[in-house]
């Protein structure tokens, strides 16, 4: 095998890896209602978000696709302010029970992401954006919906139209 269709079949696995994640991910999420298990998904999210956020900044060929990096990392650094803030006031859990870094899966995204080819880099951040928010607005919805913790629901109604908007400008920037 050639050194690119090496990298070509190296790409096609990660983005089948990132595909299953992303279904585990969504079913999970569409399962959180306890205020820890919630902090900490949506911590992780939002860490996640940031950090491709900033790769993405860097290696994008795509104009719109930088701005909207750029946007992600802004949205979800207030994001993850309002979640401090909202577990500071929930008398559930404490900012210390935040989690510190990504999770498995999603430092497995990040690799992937900085593997991904170049002519391949839009499109493989975008792929994940897509599944990223379809799960972080499942965790948004289901928790605003069901959550065991007041604040901690009043922040996921708060930020869930802004990652629905973030949803459907990843898809239609796909689309493009």
């Amino acid at each position: 095998m050639s050194t690119e269709n090496e990298s070509d079949f190296k790409h096609a696995v990660d983005k089948t890896m990132d595909a299953a994640g992303g279904m585990v991910g969504k079913a999970s999420a569409s399962m959180t209602s306890s205020a820890d298990s919630f902090v900490e998904s949506a911590a992780i999210s939002d860490q996640y978000e940031i950090e491709a956020g900033r790769i993405a900044q860097q290696r994008a060929t795509s104009p719109q696709v930088k701005e909207v990096a750029a946007k992600m990392v802004e949205d979800h650094t207030d994001s993850t302010t309002k979640l401090k803030r909202a577990v500071e006031q929930s008398g559930k859990v404490s900012a210390d029970d935040m989690p510190s870094k990504m999770d498995s899966r999603r430092q497995k995204m990040i690799e992937h992401l900085r593997d991904a080819p170049a002519d391949k880099f839009d499109e493989t951040y975008l792929d994940q954006q897509v599944s990223a928010h379809e799960e972080a607005v499942k965790l948004m919805h289901h928790f605003r919906d069901e959550g065991d913790c007041p604040q901690l629901r009043s922040f996921a109604s708060e930020v869930s139209p802004i990652i629905e908007g973030h949803l459907e400008r990843m898809k239609t920037l796909s689309r493009t």
